[in-house]
């Protein structure tokens, strides 16, 4: 028999850190980043801050600007959104619990 494990790890990495690394790693700053993928220098900012969600046209300038695969900077924003809906599912339940008082 084999035995298989279901692994979701308790954390997720934002596309936005993501992206601030290699924007460090690269000495861009947001404004210079926005202006050579042609996308305004607030979305960069709310993207970095975790505020605004990389979107499929985005995630294409990304790719063409830092090499990147969109397909992934499209994973890695579905693994975070999807860990951030999670997370706060898990609290509504816990809270849910703590509500409901054992009949006897």
């Amino acid at each position: 028999m084999v035995t298989t494990y279901d692994y979701q790890p308790d954390y997720a990495v934002s596309p936005g850190a993501v992206l601030d690394e290699h924007l460090t790693t690269r000495g861009y700053t947001h404004a210079e980043f926005a202006r050579r993928c042609g996308r305004p220098t607030n979305l960069i900012s709310e993207i970095v801050a975790g505020e605004a969600p990389v979107e499929p046209a985005t995630a294409l300038q990304f790719e063409k600007v830092l090499g990147m695969s969109a397909s992934v900077w499209l994973g890695i924003e579905a693994d975070y959104r999807l860990h951030r809906e999670r997370t706060a599912a898990a609290r509504v339940e816990e809270g849910w619990r703590d509500r409901v008082q054992p009949t006897s």
